[in-house]
């Protein structure tokens, strides 16, 4: 059966539909399940994580609902290790975990749980969840360490192993991982929390086989990936064809003084229905923890690709295999050489390749491309641990507060609560109250940063301003974010967003710049204020306010856009720069956003 020409035995629409929904209810059941019952702020107020069933050909159905399409978009690599690994001694009641990133996992820190679904002795797929854990045993208290030289500065990995046998655990692999891991009691329970929702998964993909038929269900799969090729072939023909090459930069780090090379190629081919993302060209792998998995590195660009092709499109494997995507072995961005790191593979570089490719698509055609987003993890964001002299305990977890401002499309402003491109809103801000409640801090100050955003006849969404401070007990907070010394870039003649910034102060008020790879104590008394400095702007797409209603100035050596107040007249007077001036004053830290995205008149 091609993919243009349906054949005479294929379903009928309605089952087709009632099947797939039934999938996709299946994944958010599953999601549900680790929701309720997850251990770290990270999981159950985050909601960092994902599930979904990959059929027996490894093949995915939707990966729009069930968790962060980072996370999905290349999670078949999860059953392919397994069946490599184990073959024809894979049994109905087991369960394997994987957290390397050389085995097809995202990064160290997602602990990745797969089990087969067998229904009548015929196998049907895997039942597979992920989650970010608080801790998984890094020699400082962080799940992603963006120092690390190389891979035995990680944590614990689990390289495609069992841990479970005929639905028990394996007490000695569980044994092995509480004792290398700081909170082991919630290690354990975030692990029961993802073993759920593959039970979950399990059992509703045997009821949904026993109410329609294996047959139906094995035929639906086939049938559903060729109707999402269909429809992936028919978005890329509307597509302007071409070939284009970006270059960004990332933050400079060490041998890369003035900054390091994030380099895309795109070719898109309306003809051939084919989009070709190439990667080769990047830099070798960098003794840093920055480097790209394969799973991140193929998900990034499947992400950066299909934000491009529409809402119809399915988000599932007959798609995907319409963009192409070329890797190179021993390269920062495409497939790590062993003992490379990549414990922060899922932000740095990453973000920066989905934001190379945004570009790219914003020079190929009009009506397409978006601004680029944040890069990395703001410090309000960080891991923070201690000891809880109140509760008599040591606690580590990741917040996710003011993961804020998003990038502007062409006839879209910023999504407030986009975050980064990694995440693109799929992540919950956590909440305050519960945040103060599982740690002793206290969320001084959350708020949005006036003008922030890129400026652009679409705008870029604002950032936000947060400060911490512990209540007794010394804090510790460790984060990796970027896009300091080169903010995020707006396209087609948009502004930037402004650039991510943290300090620590201390009790008498003093400040000290955080740098970008940050291992900081705050002492009681002392505040880590989480905000940015750089190009803010205000801008319009009013026909009464032309572009005067936004003047520059200078500061610190880089222009600013500043705001004016206008009090109801139609031009502004000295009056009004002056107020602009002064209502400035409170806002010239801005945290770090994503641009803004110019649509040309």
């Amino acid at each position: 059966m091609s993919a243009e020409t349906p054949s005479a035995g294929e379903l009928d629409l309605l089952t087709m539909i009632v099947l797939q929904r039934s999938i996709e209810s299946c994944c958010r059941e599953m999601s549900n399940a680790l929701l309720r019952s997850g251990r770290a702020g990270i999981i159950n107020t985050a909601f960092d994580f994902s599930c979904t069933f990959v059929d027996r050909a490894f093949r995915t159905v939707s990966t729009s609902v069930g968790g962060l399409p980072l996370h999905l978009n290349s999670i078949d690599l999860i059953p392919r290790a397994v069946v490599k690994k184990f073959g024809d001694g894979i049994e109905a009641g087991d369960c394997f975990a994987n957290n390397s990133g050389y085995m097809g996992n995202t990064h160290c820190a997602d602990l990745t749980l797969c089990s087969p679904v067998v229904v009548d002795g015929t196998l049907l797929g895997y039942a597979v969840a992920r989650a970010h854990l608080s801790d998984i045993g890094f020699s400082t208290p962080t799940t992603y360490n963006p120092t690390a030289a190389d891979v035995y500065q990680e944590g614990l990995i689990l390289p495609c192993i069992r841990v479970q046998r005929d639905y028990r655990d394996i007490p000695d692999v569980l044994d092995l991982c509480k004792a290398n891991i700081r909170v082991p009691d919630h290690f354990y329970g975030d692990y029961l929390a993802i073993l759920a929702a593959v039970r979950v998964g399990q059992r509703r993909i045997g009821e949904i086989c026993g109410k329609h038929g294996t047959d139906v269900f094995l035929g639906f799969m086939d049938q559903y990936q060729l109707y999402a090729e269909r429809m992936a072939r028919q978005a890329i023909r509307a597509l302007p064809a071409g070939e284009v090459r970006k270059e960004l930069l990332y933050d400079p780090i060490v041998g890369y003084p003035e900054g390091f090379p994030v380099r895309v190629r795109i070719e898109v081919d309306p003809a051939g229905e084919l989009v070709t993302v190439d990667l080769t060209d990047n830099e070798d792998s960098l003794p840093l923890g920055i480097n790209l998995t394969e799973a991140i590195a193929l998900g990034a660009c499947r992400q950066g690709v299909f934000v491009f092709l529409g809402p119809e499109v399915p988000r599932c494997t007959g798609a995907f295999d319409r963009v192409r995507i070329l890797l190179r072995e021993g390269a920062a961005i495409g497939l790590p050489r062993y003992p490379s790191a990549t414990p922060s593979s899922t932000t740095d570089l990453c973000h920066m390749t989905m934001a190379a490719i945004h570009e790219g698509m914003a020079d190929l055609g009009h009506g397409l491309g978006m601004a680029g987003s944040s890069v990395g993890i703001p410090a309000s964001a960080g891991v923070v641990s201690g000891f809880d002299s109140s509760r008599g305990r040591y606690f580590v977890n990741q917040l996710l507060l003011g993961h804020w401002g998003g990038p502007a499309l062409s006839g879209h402003d910023g999504w407030f609560t986009y975050g980064t491109s990694g995440s693109a809103g799929g992540l919950m801000q956590s909440s305050v109250e519960i945040t103060e409640r599982q740690q002793p801090l206290y969320v001084e100050r959350m708020e949005i940063r006036p003008d922030s955003g890129g400026a652009g006849t679409w705008e870029g969404a604002p950032g936000s301003e947060c400060v911490l401070r512990p209540l007794r007990d010394a804090l510790r907070v460790m984060t990796n974010s970027a896009s300091r010394v080169f903010p995020p870039r707006g396209v087609v003649g948009g502004g930037k967003g402004g650039a991510m910034c943290a300090w620590v102060e201390n009790a008498e008020g003093e400040r000290m710049v955080v740098p970008s790879a940050a291992d900081v104590t705050i002492m009681p008394g002392g505040a880590l204020i989480s905000t940015a400095w750089g190009e803010v702007a205000l801008a319009t797409r009013s026909s009464a306010l032309p572009n005067w209603c936004a003047t520059a100035s200078k500061r610190a050596g880089s222009q600013v856009h500043v705001p004016l107040i206008l009090r109801g007249r139609a031009r502004p007077g000295p009056d009004d720069r002056q107020a602009g001036d002064r209502s400035r004053g409170h806002r010239a830290s801005t945290t770090g956003i994503g641009a803004g995205a110019c649509r040309p008149t």
